[in-house]
């Protein structure tokens, strides 16, 4: 059996650039959800109206310019009124900055037959703290042309009052000449182009490598010509092999994509063309011939977890092989933290035959050289680093080094060098510099008086970035364990109880007050704290019980409820059994447990749009004011490492129920709204991390054994909690 030859394949390929649904540079292309694009924005006043749902422009799936949907504007400019809308650069892991070489275009579609010149709005960019003054788009018209495709070009020079450093977050169109009558425009593919680039004609035909199908899934490869005028690649799919329609587009940093299709157990065809940059095409692909069949349970959870490690697979630095959390124009920004997530989901790829073995070690060789040549303080690494320099990447003018971030790595490389345990020269290499990593590492020299790890450390100075010490159930688990064994600067044993079932806090404290900043009085409240302000208070420590028990949907939880996402509580478990780590204060099995069903019970009761008990794991987000409630899609997957029938059930039900919106070759994307009917259009590696990892975890139980196996932690381990049985 595989199913899944080729992803192996494609994975083994190893793209060497940043993926994207699109480009930064574009503003809009598609929307993920038809029915009403939520990343827009509608107002209007007096007499004058824009057509909206809730607030936001409509969508077009039958009429586009690239596939599959367009934006519909429909307004009317009255003498005594005003309207404006707002097509929101939706992206946050991407900051497209202006260059001032670059021109804005913009696809139109003038609808309404009595539309004339004056009619057409106006428009502005918007940037952070920034919007340029209001443009006529009738000089950048040659030819006003009814019911046609036409292109607007507008040299970013022409706009003023814009800011060559501040990230575009917009564009806008607002009304111009007054008009009795109704006018309808579409509008497509929103972006910020070069003056110039290559317009070498494409006249080689395209080649569509494979096509497959998995589930209601069909997953398409193709081989790319090195032909610097292709921008896109443009998909077109048949029920008859005859009548070819485009269903979707995908950049040139793609290698592979998935599409999903309406019916299974139906014959699809499918042929591609390369795209220029005028959206000219080059002849099409052959035709390729597939057929959906269901597959069992057991196979989509398998496809889910692939899609995730392939997230990991192809969003790299392949220079320093670490992870990438975002793109600039200017540096290279890896991020330390993220990157262990990386580590792990390789790892569980190598086991599943998704990555090939001899890829992953090389990803990983390349993580550890980097980290070993890299700037950092004690062992401590900083949370982000300029990869082409291999110096901490600066934020608020300060460095800083992140232990917690530190030891997400250290821990997912021990991993890896208990994985990778082959008695060849390139393994044993490596296991060597991991070791390294580890040791150089001194515990003892970022601990206070009481053996507390600081959270931060500065670039030049300890004390002037954060003296507040690493504690809390999800944050310093894992961290205090490695340097519990650590084989030359360990910490004592108590100091892991002493981090974990305390929070130590930063308050205002009066200075007429004297509280010990240690010692915590039950009868006195964090926020009798809080409002120990004057004009002489200055900050303080208390160390709080993590403890406070309290019940809540019949369910017993002993450090009250929860203030973050339950994928935060879950965090120390990618890596660790829960049975391991129990001791006479708690019972880790039966707090997930509980803790989990709290959570789902109270997702269930509240109720914003899901129609079934199996979509649980809201969180929510407030934006303008307005509080939303979105779906983490990685909260009910990864609980299939406490319970493994709700984790299953969850995640089956979002791929069935939502899969056409949700699911991508890069998994599940970052969250679902399904109140205001909207969807990321990015992902959040600690979400794609947990679902590969937690569905190995409770399949085999590979990580946690890994893990178990590291010998320095061995024997603090035992220590701490004794003999433990699985």
């Amino acid at each position: 059996m595989h199913l899944f030859r080729i992803f192996t394949l494609v994975i083994a390929l190893l793209p060497t650039l940043l993926f994207a649904d699109t480009y930064p540079e574009v503003v809009f292309d598609n929307s993920i959800v038809n029915g009403a694009y939520a990343k827009s924005r509608v107002s209007y006043q007096g007499n004058s109206w824009v057509e909206n749902v809730n607030k936001h422009l409509l969508i077009s799936d039958t009429l586009f310019f690239t596939p599959g949907n367009a934006l519909s504007l429909k307004y009317l400019s009255q003498a005594e009124g005003q309207w404006e809308t707002t097509v929101k650069y939706s992206r946050q892991k991407f900051n497209y900055t202006l260059d001032e070489g670059d021109f804005l275009s913009i696809r139109m579609y003038v609808h309404s037959p009595h539309t004339q010149m004056q009619d057409l709005p106006k428009i502005f960019v918007q940037q952070h703290r920034y919007v340029s003054d209001t443009l006529s788009i009738a000089p950048y018209i040659p030819k006003l042309e009814h019911k046609k495709w036409i292109q607007i070009r507008i040299p970013i020079k022409q706009f003023k009052k814009l800011s060559k450093q501040s990230p575009i977050i917009g564009i806008g169109f607002a009304q111009n000449a007054a008009s009795s009558k109704y006018h309808q425009l579409f509008i497509d593919q929103i972006e910020f182009l070069p003056l110039k680039y290559s317009e070498i004609p494409l006249r080689s035909a395209a080649v569509l490598s494979e096509a497959k199908a998995y589930d209601k899934t069909v997953n398409l490869s193709w081989q790319l010509p090195l032909t610097p005028s292709i921008r896109y690649i443009k998909i077109y799919r048949s029920t008859d092999g005859k009548a070819f329609k485009p269903v979707g587009i995908r950049p040139i940093h793609m290698q592979s994509c998935l599409d999903i299709v309406p019916l299974i157990g139906a014959k699809y065809y499918y042929k591609i063309t390369w795209v220029d940059y005028n959206y000219n095409e080059s002849p099409a692909s052959a035709v390729r011939e597939v057929q959906t069949s269901t597959l069992p349970e057991d196979e989509i959870l398998k496809l889910v977890q692939l899609a995730n490690v392939n997230y990991f697979v192809e969003n790299f630095d392949i220079n320093s092989g670490m992870y990438l959390p975002y793109r600039s124009k200017n540096k290279v920004i890896v991020s330390t933290k993220e990157t262990a997530g990386a580590i792990l989901s390789l790892i569980v790829g190598v086991q599943n035959e998704f990555v090939n073995r001899q890829t992953a070690l090389n990803r990983i060789s390349k993580i550890t050289f980097f980290l070993l040549k890299s700037q950092h303080k004690h062992g401590i690494f900083a949370a982000y680093y300029d990869a082409r320099k291999s110096i901490p990447e600066y934020r608020n003018e300060l460095a800083i080094y992140d232990v917690q971030a530190t030891g997400a790595i250290l821990e997912a490389l021990l991993i890896a060098r208990q994985y990778f345990k082959e008695d060849n020269e390139a393994e044993k290499d490596l296991r060597t510099r991991i070791t390294q990593v580890y040791e150089r590492v001194n515990w003892q020299a970022i601990a206070n008086s009481d053996n507390l790890l600081r959270s931060k450390l500065a670039l030049l100075d300890d004390n002037d970035i954060n003296n507040v010490p690493l504690s809390n159930l999800d944050e310093a688990i894992n961290t205090y364990l490695l340097a519990a064994g650590h084989p030359k600067f360990a910490l004592p044993s108590s100091a892991y109880f002493d981090a974990v079932y305390h929070q130590v806090k930063k308050i205002k404290q009066d200075t007429s007050v004297t509280i010990n900043p240690y010692y915590y009085d039950e009868t006195i409240q964090i926020d009798d704290f809080r409002e120990l302000k004057s004009s002489a208070s200055k900050d303080t420590l208390v160390n709080l019980s993590v403890f406070d028990t309290v019940y809540r949907y019949g369910m017993e939880l002993p450090f009250g409820e929860l203030q973050n996402s339950l994928l935060k509580l879950y965090r120390p478990f990618l890596t660790v059994r829960p049975t391991l780590i129990s001791d006479s204060l708690v019972n880790w099995e039966q707090v997930l447990h509980n803790y989990m069903h709290f959570v789902k019970r109270r997702d269930n009761e509240l109720g914003v749009g899901a129609n079934s008990s199996n979509i649980w794991g809201y969180y929510q987000q407030r934006d303008g004011g307005d509080a939303s409630y979105r779906i983490n899609p990685a909260i009910g997957p990864a609980s299939i490492i406490v319970d493994k029938n709700v984790g299953i059930k969850s995640l089956s039900s979002l791929y069935q129920q939502y899969g056409p919106i949700l699911f991508t070759e890069f998994g599940f994307r970052g969250w679902l709204d399904l109140r205001n009917d909207d969807v990321s259009d990015e992902y959040i590696s600690t979400n794609q991390a947990a679902i590969a990892i937690m569905i190995e975890n409770a399949r085999t139980g590979l990580i946690w054994e890994l893990y178990e196996s590291i010998p320095e932690l061995l024997q603090s381990r035992q220590i701490l909690f004794g003999n433990k049985s699985r």
